[in-house]
């Protein structure tokens, strides 16, 4: 009787002995490693595509980037590994002449679209084949978008493999199971860690587009929907559209309600085109084979638009505002903090409560703070959010008769507004109390001359640009400069805010500015006013000494936004500082001769949240180069990097030795707090702010005194 790998075999040669388009490769992997193969032995060692690779540029570039091509194709790597390592070789095809940058573009679209490895699932019996997750987010390059890997058409089609968890999951469990943005799915792979695996290489002769390819909304913004507790008064949770302008509907428990709701007014209100609308279609579709009453709806409504949402964490919660188990996912990140109110609080006639920080409350025009709903809590602005949580927790006693567990919860949200003061991250540890996310931490505190207090806020998610320029969906644009981005050695630009504009770092700032203004007019939809500013910040920048900081400093301030990357030293792209760029006294970028092998310029991150831990931790930013799991003790992470460049990087003495140091500035400074992070990262020249960040004990409580205001 025929195995799975003889009729593999079978096929293989019959596949030789015709011309096909698609054509099938054995990669074989054992512990999560490449197994390479001696050449008599098999009569190929790696699939055609990173030959093809290796071969289309000088070696330094491409021979660097086909041996890292082998690892994203492992079961183990993340579901966006291939998408970024294609991003990377079109964005390493950049710096040559335009024959050999058609040749590395053709090179990525046909590696986009390689098998990825998947194992068996041995706990059924047989064993079930798996597919490979799809990556959640938009690829860098245009010519990769609407791309995905190819499938094992012997898979079950409804059973995934997520590496994130090493489990199986069903179709429409997780928005994964769907490719980002609609984008068709490929062939279903499987594979096993120490069994031939199969890869299929589908060449086409165009890219294929996303799936929002042509589509115009007309007079609307693209659909998303969210979904939540207290939207219109609620205690369980529901969807609602995202934008009320455009979708002006309530909430509601069946999503589709609103799908449909969304779907008729881009038809009759909006005046969509049918590509628009047909994506709608697709949406409902897809939202309504997620799991009923779950985020993952909203999810996956929102990925056929192209919009990366992650509310399949966010708990259910049924009329009672008792969470339904098994729904969401409790662990709590940076990002998606969480959203479960008090089990059991009951707010009696009023709503949840929430406040709210900016400037223009009450015609005043410095930032304060008020709250949400003033049927609820009728009360004025306050500069002190005290002021206004002691009147919420008092109305909720005297006049909503609310219950004993939502008053012991208004004490709670009480205590952890206590964070910095007079900014928005009062308001959203307040908020997030009652499982209410919000961002107010990114809007800048300001004076009362109107004024923008220094160190406050986020100026690239909370525009404050010159009063008529209006961003559109995008922030208010910046750039940054330094070492390491893409794993680079040499200093180059990006912009901070990569969800509005995503585009990979550059030598040349040009590059990314017309990128940025170009994306004010595109996607957008920013005013003349603010269009014109950046083109103003164009010319500042080009203005400045070219690849320096001072061309970053020179555009973001056009936006009021206060840089200093003038004082990063540049370095070129063997690792050396350029003599004469920069003030080393402000910017300790690491030794000239510093050369860190085939690994990416060492950094740690700081935060909640990594492998669903509710405490701080630190871990490698760059797993790819430093694979490492967190760890609230920063000596674990310097001590598995430093050894790292020495027995996989190849680094040289020089990468050993400030290495060495940065280990020795991070036990220095304030243990299991962001700022270690911090002296770690200025030793290689890496400017971060993790001393930012509160540290958080085990039981997700704030530890007092730690963060900065």
């Amino acid at each position: 009787m025929l195995t799975k790998s003889s009729f593999r075999y079978i096929a293989l040669v019959i596949l030789a002995t015709t011309q096909q388009v698609i054509s099938r490769e054995f990669w074989l992997e054992r512990d999560n490693r490449p197994v390479y193969l001696y050449p008599r032995r098999f009569g190929q060692e790696q699939p055609v595509v990173l030959q093809k690779l290796r071969d289309a540029c000088p070696g330094q570039v491409c021979g660097t980037l086909a041996g890292q091509a082998v690892t994203p194709l492992l079961a183990v790597q993340g579901e966006c590994t291939q998408q970024d390592m294609a991003d990377a070789i079109i964005d390493a095809s950049k710096q040559f002449d335009a024959a050999t940058q058609a040749i590395m573009v053709a090179i990525a679209v046909e590696y986009r679209q390689v098998e990825k490895n998947t194992p068996p699932d041995f706990t059924t019996n047989p064993p079930s084949l798996r597919n490979s997750v799809f990556c959640q987010k938009a690829p860098k390059n245009a010519q990769l978008n609407g791309l995905v890997q190819a499938q094992d058409p012997a898979n079950d089609p409804n059973l995934f493999f997520d590496p994130a968890t090493q489990a199986t999951v069903k179709k429409g469990a997780q928005p994964n199971t769907f490719p980002f943005g609609g984008a068709a799915t490929a062939q279903p792979a499987s594979t096993c860690n120490d069994v031939p695996v199969t890869s299929t290489v589908v060449v086409f002769s165009t890219p294929a587009a996303t799936a929002a390819a042509g589509a115009s909304f007309g007079s609307c913004s693209i659909p998303q929907i969210e979904f939540g507790v207290g939207f219109d008064g609620r205690k369980e949770t529901s969807f609602q559209p995202t934008d009320k302008k455009s979708f002006n509907h309530g909430s509601a428990q069946n999503i589709a309600v609103i799908t449909q709701f969304i779907c008729d007014r881009l038809n009759d209100s909006c005046k969509a085109n049918q590509s628009a609308k047909d994506i709608c279609v697709n949406a409902q579709t897809a939202a309504a084979a997620a799991a009923a009453k779950t985020g993952a709806q909203a999810d996956v409504f929102n990925a056929a638009f192209g919009i990366k949402s992650q509310f399949v964490n966010v708990p259910a919660v049924d009329d009672q505002g008792n969470v339904i188990a098994g729904t969401g996912n409790t662990t709590t990140t940076p990002n998606q903090p969480s959203t479960t109110p008090a089990a059991g609080a009951d707010f009696g006639s009023c709503s949840i409560p929430q406040i709210e920080f900016g400037v223009g409350f009450d015609g005043r025009k410095e930032t304060s703070f008020q709250p949400t709903d003033k049927t609820s809590f009728s009360h004025g602005s306050a500069q002190n959010i005290g002021v206004i949580t002691q009147f919420i927790c008092d109305t909720l006693t005297n006049s909503c008769k609310a219950n004993q567990a939502a008053k012991d919860t208004c004490k709670t949200a009480q205590t952890a507004a206590a964070a910095a003061a007079g900014t928005g991250a009062q308001a959203d540890a307040f908020n997030s109390v009652f499982g209410v996310k919000t961002q107010f931490a990114s809007v800048p505190a300001v004076d009362n001359q109107g004024n923008i207090i220094a160190g406050t806020g986020n100026p690239a998610a909370s525009p404050t640009a010159a009063a008529p320029a209006e961003f559109g969906s995008c922030s208010v644009p910046q750039i940054e400069f330094g070492v390491g981005f893409d794993g680079r050695k040499e200093t180059s630009f990006q912009p901070v805010d990569k969800q509005s504009y995503n585009h990979g770092s550059a030598q040349n700032i040009g590059i990314i500015t017309q990128f940025i203004c170009d994306t004010l007019t595109n996607s957008c939809k920013a005013n003349q006013p603010a269009k014109d500013i950046c083109a103003k910040a164009q010319t500042a920048a080009s203005t400045a000494a070219a690849k320096t900081g001072a061309q970053a400093d020179t555009f973001n301030a056009v936006f009021g936004i206060k840089t200093k990357f003038t004082n990063v030293s540049a370095v070129d792209d063997q690792g050396n500082i350029i003599a004469g760029t920069g003030n080393p006294s402000a910017s300790p970028i690491a030794a000239a001769p510093a050369d860190f092998g085939s690994c990416s310029v060492p950094q740690i991150e700081f935060g909640v949240g990594f492998d669903g831990r509710r405490e701080t931790s630190f871990q490698p930013t760059d797993k790819r180069s430093f694979n490492h799991g967190s760890a609230q003790n920063i000596g674990i992470i310097t001590q598995f990097i430093c050894d790292t460049l020495t027995n996989s990087c190849k680094a040289n003495q020089s990468a050993k030795d400030i290495c060495a140091k940065a280990q020795t500035a991070a036990t220095a400074a304030a243990a299991k707090t962001g700022a270690q992070a911090d002296a770690f990262n200025s030793v290689f020249g890496i400017k971060s702010q993790f001393a930012y960040i509160p540290a958080v004990d085990d039981q997700g409580t704030v530890i007092a005194g730690t963060g900065k205001a």
